[in-house]
């Protein structure tokens, strides 16, 4: 008898050790080991506690939680926290088509407030995630969608964006979910000259920030876009067709010289690309050179001009990308768009307000590309990378 009864108090003084051990490393083993270990844990701590005394009862007796409470109530909390991520009795119920569905939508951060929106078959579309399921095909996963994009996405239908685009910006209404290209869009609602640009031919980019209140709609500062007042077109008529023609002729002349220096400057950044080959003969002989440009107010200059010498599909590329002033100035610019290598110039418009006209680009890299908003900082003479949305990737 009194070996069993060493025995006893031997084994229970190294579970009381075991137990004071495991509650104070118990919440980062609960964080670790899940639910069920959770449970485990609690069931040996009761059971552990029941039979042993002293220092586990003292405890108790002082106000202070003792293992098996500790046990318990970690997993009392992780078990609710879990129950609380389940649950679906309080929060937006789907149907089981609908549900079926969910996973496959990949939406932007809850948090994310600036997006791209685009013109895409003639409407203006703004990217607010991902679709990982193809319901084009089947109308079942096509209502399954509709069904379950407004419950799950952070952007609400109806809600209010303030969009920056070519011509100034204007608060606008996204609505009506629906995929396009494997993304997951909203349809922009705005003023008939937005419209009237979506049914034009072209490419155009603006960028989109959740509006937390309503504000005037404001016009470009960049006179290369300013849609000509009364008095201009009073002017303009009351010219003789002599003068018009002069005027015309020194304008087409100032664009030509214009014109005539960008192009010098696109083939001396040809050739200073082409100086330093790809290192691999298998890329050597897929060389291409893409070239783009824009015209803007960026400062003092007035357009906006990309050069980039491309092998394997975007595999390996070098860019410049340069600012261009009326008198021929050139400012070269770093682009700073970790995600795509190479860019394609879309449009100019001042997507910060700041007076400073800013590019909307389409972005390519190895196998993947998308649409992005590059920011100008004239004073760093740095591009940056503002937002970026239709983003496409082969595989």
């Amino acid at each position: 008898m009194s070996g069993e009864g060493t025995s006893s108090v031997t084994s229970t003084a190294v579970n009381q050790r075991f137990l004071n051990k495991l509650s104070d490393c118990a919440p980062a083993r609960h964080h670790v080991a899940g639910r069920a270990a959770l449970a485990l844990v609690a069931a040996l701590a009761i059971g552990t506690a029941g039979c042993s005394g002293g220092a586990g009862d003292n405890r108790s007796r002082t106000g202070a939680a003792s293992p098996a409470d500790s046990a318990m109530r970690h997993t009392a909390d992780s078990a609710a926290a879990m129950a609380a991520a389940h649950d679906t009795a309080t929060a937006h119920r789907l149907s089981p088509s609908a549900d079926s569905i969910a996973p496959y939508l990949v939406f932007a951060p809850t948090g994310e407030r600036q997006f791209v929106a685009a013109v895409r078959n003639s409407q203006w579309l703004l990217d607010v995630g991902r679709m990982d399921l193809d319901v084009r095909k089947d109308s079942a996963k096509a209502r399954a969608f509709r069904e379950a994009a407004p419950v799950l996405s952070p952007v609400a239908p109806r809600a209010v964006f303030r969009l920056w685009w070519a011509k100034g910006a204007e608060d606008v209404v996204v609505d009506s979910f629906f995929v396009y290209n494997g993304r997951i869009v909203m349809r922009v609602y705005g003023s008939a000259a937005l419209d009237s640009v979506a049914r034009a031919k072209g490419s155009s980019t603006a960028f989109a920030v959740r509006a937390d209140s309503a504000m005037p709609p404001v016009a470009t500062m960049c006179e290369l876009r300013v849609d000509p007042d009364s008095a201009t077109l009073a002017a303009q008529t009351a010219l003789t067709p002599a003068e018009r023609l002069a005027q015309l002729a020194v304008q087409k002349s100032a664009d030509s010289v214009y014109a005539a220096r960008v192009a010098f400057v696109r083939d001396s950044l040809d050739a200073e690309l082409r100086a330093s080959p790809p290192p691999y003969e298998r890329l050597q002989r897929r060389m291409k050179t893409a070239s783009s440009q824009v015209r803007g107010c960026f400062g003092t200059a007035r357009g906006a001009l990309v050069v980039s010498v491309r092998a394997g599909d975007a595999e390996w590329v070098r860019e410049r990308l340069v600012l261009i002033a009326p008198d021929g100035a050139v400012t070269p610019l770093r682009v700073d768009d970790l995600r795509f290598r190479a860019h394609e110039l879309l449009t100019a418009l001042d997507a910060d307000g700041d007076g400073v006209d800013d590019l909307g680009v389409r972005g390519t890299t190895h196998r993947a590309g998308g649409t992005a908003i590059l920011r100008l900082d004239l004073s760093k003479k740095r591009a940056e990378r503002l937002a970026a949305g239709f983003v496409w990737e082969t595989f």
